[in-house]
């Protein structure tokens, strides 16, 4: 969820509060297909036809603003339908804030909003201008569209093979430039020939956005950067799936296989160079169209294949997420693992180009203008000589000479202003924000202005002689990686500091430490066996032993013969039913030490289930409140291995008397039934406390499992946490199990889980 957001999701809503409505012409079209964010978006078109991308919260509020109605109403819709509550106040922060600069929602008593806010990224198009109306180009792109039929395609691209060894091996290349340097009015049908490339181009962009099922928009021409360049707005594929996009994206290169086909046809009928040059130019043209690093079809085919939108959008928030020593960037978090790296490295490359580009071009500005002042002189002459000679051709030329020239010079002039802009408005803005944090610390705090200087700090007592305040505080120094071997090779004076990873370790390991008072009981259940619940056990209590240094005891409360002490030490010979047994004669730790197994690595105890096979009957629930009642006495954390049947009398004491609950699920579909299925059944019948805050791990079975994403919210909606174990075969054994041979992802995520179990043990506060 936002964090900007998450703070308003709390109080119930006041009585009354402003009405708010949906913008007039809004077209939902639904989630997006393939996205490269780790939770679901949607997309939403504005009347302008602008599409806007929308979490699920801020989608849920443009869908219940209508009809038009008090806000209390709207969030209480919103609530029922995210799962979790919305406060008033959550959704004014929501609606004044993110939805109202967008268009999409407003006040009741406003009009629509007549220039909402609109993407308006650097390197983008400018001076455009409209060839083909959307309602042309999509009969156009329904007309063209069955030359999508995948045999088709392939046949094209054998045909392309095919095409270019006949004409690099027919021996007319060389005649025909030589023919075009004889006659240069040639190069006038060369353009046209481009030119009409270029919009067959477009158009395979609008038939394969149409092939699909979306629905093109305007065709139209612009300046991309420094030239000119044609464009389709086919925003509408952004609700296509991933492999639709990337269709839509390599339609226009595709129509240019057709017309490279053509005009290889057209040469070896005709013989004319002339088309021989066009067919070779335009496949150049192709390959250009493939370059990632600006916004041509590669960048496009990039962007869809990592599912991000708009990766230009990224690379402020990549570059801060990987200064040393600093968090990472909320809009690098919110990407699923492989989206990062895939944006990551993409940044990676284009920075470096882009700022190298933009280097040459301050570098190399005086020249180019100089020769492009030198070039527009001599066509100056062409044209007045030409106009003496009534060459109308060469005055064409002339002209559309002239205009290629000042076309790069306009183009790189509206880069430069925006750069410098955005530049500018940078600078301002940390400029601004120095100067109040400066105002704030020297003049004091705003609100009290215009009062009096503060006294002068007094002088240090003995209880001031601690390190906090005596010394400058040292920063922190890597534990691992590459970042230690720098920081251990200076002889300590690098310090690249802790990698994000690291950081990241360091503020769990901060918050599984949450210190408590008494004790506090966390059960670990399943509805289904097999899905490595004893296994989580184990391994939550380990790292609480190990990473906390209380007293941390795991109770194998599975009444069918458990096995959690034999995953931790040799048999021990007592169990829970000597306990119970001798329960009266035990009064100190040391004596309930005599019946319990530790692990030597972690410290963790385990008191072992009965497994005698001449047991006739299990444990109920008085002797587990009795037994958890003694080890309240002498532990601070315990962990119960409970059993998997959730209507057992047992089991339901446990719940009853459980501080926290971690449910074990499987990733797949059957192993998430299951787990909601249990969670019902709680609700249902008096645990909705236990259920808010619980912890939901889902434990892969094998390598690269990974819960299916609606099931993955549906848990995140419901409880307090959801933890993905990575599959591990350390912990696939069944036996003594050591902590230190788990995989570090294992590890890591072990402790993600026992972090999301302290977070509840301030809350909880004292037991009564």
């Amino acid at each position: 969820m936002n964090p900007t957001t998450a703070d308003h999701l709390a109080d119930p809503p006041p009585a009354t509060k402003p009405r708010w409505r949906r913008a007039l012409g809004l077209q939902f079209l639904g989630p997006v297909q393939g996205s490269g964010l780790r939770d679901v978006s949607y997309l939403v078109r504005r009347s302008d036809d602008q599409v806007v991308q929308l979490s699920e919260l801020l989608h849920l509020v443009v869908v219940h603003a209508e009809p038009p109605r008090p806000a209390a109403e709207v969030a209480a819709d919103v609530s029922a339908s995210y799962g979790r509550t919305l406060t008033v106040e959550g959704l004014e922060h929501l609606v004044t804030t993110r939805l109202e600069p967008l268009g999409l929602v407003l006040s009741a008593d406003s009009e629509d909003v007549a220039r909402p806010v609109r993407a308006n990224p650097i390197l983008a198009l400018t001076v455009k201008a409209t060839l083909l109306p959307a309602r042309w180009s999509r009969r156009v792109a329904a007309v063209l569209s069955p030359a999508l039929w995948p045999p088709l395609v392939l046949a094209a691209l054998v045909g392309l093979v095919v095409a270019d060894i006949a004409l690099l091996t027919s021996g007319g290349f060389w005649p025909a430039v030589t023919e075009v340097f004889a006659s240069p009015t040639l190069a006038l049908v060369i353009y046209a020939l481009l030119t009409l490339a270029a919009v067959v181009h477009e158009l395979g962009h609008a038939a394969a956005c149409h092939y699909g099922g979306a629905d093109p928009g305007d065709v139209g021409v612009g300046i991309y950067i420094v030239f000119p360049a044609f464009y389709t707005d086919v925003t509408d594929s952004y609700r296509l799936s991933r492999g639709g996009r990337v269709r839509t994206d390599l339609g226009g290169l595709y129509f240019n296989v057709l017309t490279v086909l053509v005009l290889a046809a057209a040469y070896v009928a005709t013989g004319n160079g002339v088309l021989l040059l066009t067919a070779l130019v335009l496949q150049v043209q192709m390959l250009q169209q493939l370059i990632p690093v600006v916004r041509f079809d590669g960048y496009y085919v990039v962007s869809d294949v990592a599912g991000v939108p708009d990766l230009f959008a990224r690379v402020g928030p990549v570059l801060r997420s990987l200064r040393p020593g600093h968090p990472v960037d909320p809009r690098v978090t919110e990407l699923r693992p492989y989206a990062r790296r895939f944006v990551a490295g993409w940044v990676l490359v284009t920075v470096p180009l882009l700022t190298f580009a933009v280097g040459w071009t301050l570098w190399s500005l005086p020249e180019f203008i100089t020769r492009a002042r030198a070039g527009i002189r001599l066509q100056q002459m062409v044209f007045d000589l030409a106009w003496e000679l009534r060459d109308w051709s060469a005055m064409a030329l002339a002209v559309i000479s002239i205009a290629l020239i000042l076309v790069p010079l306009v183009g790189t002039a509206i880069v430069l202003w925006r750069v410098a802009a955005s530049l500018t408005d940078l600078a301002r803005n940390r400029m601004a924000a120095r100067a109040r944090a400066w105002e704030d610390r020297v003049i004091g705090d705003p609100g009290v202005r215009g009062a009096p200087a503060a006294d002068p700090p007094p002088v240090l007592s003995a209880a001031d002689f601690t390190d906090a305040i005596m010394y400058q505080p040292r920063p922190p120094t890597p534990g691992r990686g590459w970042r230690r071997a720098v920081y251990d090779g200076s002889g300590h004076l690098l310090n690249p500091g802790p990698s994000v990873v690291e950081q990241r370790r360091h503020e769990l390991e901060r918050r599984l430490r949450t210190p408590i008072t008494d004790s506090r009981r966390v059960v670990v259940m399943s509805r289904k066996g097999g899905v490595g619940k004893t296994t989580i056990s184990l391994a939550l209590g380990s790292t609480f032993a190990m990473l906390r240094g209380d007293r941390v005891i795991a109770v194998d409360a599975n009444p069918d013969a458990g096995n959690l002490a034999h995953r931790v030490a040799p048999p021990h010979g007592r169990t829970i039913t000597d306990v119970l047994r001798e329960i009266d004669t035990i009064t100190s730790y040391a004596t309930l030490r005599s019946y319990t197994a530790q692990a030597e690595e972690s410290r963790l105890e385990v008191l072992a289930s009965d497994d005698d096979p001449r047991i006739w009957t299990a444990l109920d629930r008085n002797d587990y409140h009795r037994l958890i009642e003694l080890l309240d006495r002498f532990y601070n954390l315990i962990v119960l291995d409970t059993g998997t049947g959730i209507l057992d009398s047992a089991n339901q004491g446990l719940l009853t008397e459980a501080d926290q609950i971690v449910l074990v699920v499987r990733s797949g579909i059957d192993g998430g039934r299951a787990g909601a299925l249990t969670l019902d059944w709680m609700d249902e019948h008096g645990f909705e406390d236990l259920v808010s805050r619980a912890v939901v791990v889902v434990n892969a079975q094998r390598s690269g499992a990974a819960p299916p994403d609606l099931m993955r919210r549906h848990f995140e909606k419901r409880c307090g946490h959801v933890v993905t174990v990575p599959w591990d075969d350390a912990l696939e054994q069944g036996a003594l199990t050591d902590m230190s041979s788990l995989h570090r992802k294992t590890r890591d995520s072990l402790v993600g889980i026992a972090a999301a179990v302290a977070d509840n043990f301030v809350q909880m506060g004292d037991r009564p």
